[in-house]
């Protein structure tokens, strides 16, 4: 029996949505189709039937992390005035929840170092992710006021991406919190 094109969408993004989360905590290289879904809940058999490979599945879920992270962001931002802006970005960015659970976070911190060495379709959607990002830290620094932000959005991205990434390499959850509380000061005090 055919599937309904309606089907056919909800079982696509069931894969998605399972390839972001698994991408993000395992790596692209770390983890294979079958196992991606099984996740899902599908056989492997049927992935085909949606992507082309698991390139083209790796575009879309890092697309579909980005969504979700600058939804994140936003949000935290609109429930400040303006001269608090940017400190609820950094704030909301370097949180230990953040730091804990990579399969929910930012796909740059999750996943940068693999699609340097992915393929075209991921390097793109990369590429376009990191410019939306840099769009909202823009944003929210001309919105507080703060001169060049344009310059200064790219070292508030590098340093909030490389606190995060240090800060779930270190072995204890002091060392963590420092890491993460040093940088969002850091940053913080240089705008």
């Amino acid at each position: 029996m055919k599937q309904s094109r309606e089907k056919t969408l909800q079982t696509r993004q069931r894969i998605i949505t399972a390839a972001s989360r698994d991408f993000r905590e395992k790596g692209i290289n770390g983890v294979g189709v079958a196992d991606l879904m099984q996740s899902a809940g599908l056989t492997h058999g049927g992935f085909y039937k949606h992507f082309d490979s698991k390139d083209a599945l790796a575009a879309e879920a890092c697309d579909a992390a980005f969504k979700v992270t600058l939804s994140e962001l936003t949000q935290s931002t609109n429930q400040v005035d303006d001269h608090e802006a940017i400190q609820a970005l950094v704030t909301a960015y370097l949180s230990r929840a953040h730091s804990l659970h990579p399969e929910q976070g930012c796909a740059i911190a999750a996943l940068g170092s693999e699609a340097i060495r992915s393929d075209g379709q991921v390097k793109q959607t990369m590429a376009i992710g990191v410019e939306n990002l840099l769009d909202l830290i823009r944003s929210q620094l001309t919105r507080q006021g703060v001169h060049d932000a344009e310059a200064k959005a790219h070292g508030v991205l590098a340093s909030l991406v490389g606190g995060l990434l240090l800060s779930r390499t270190v072995p204890t959850s002091i060392q963590s919190k420092a890491i993460l509380n040093d940088t969002k000061q850091f940053i913080l005090s240089k705008l």
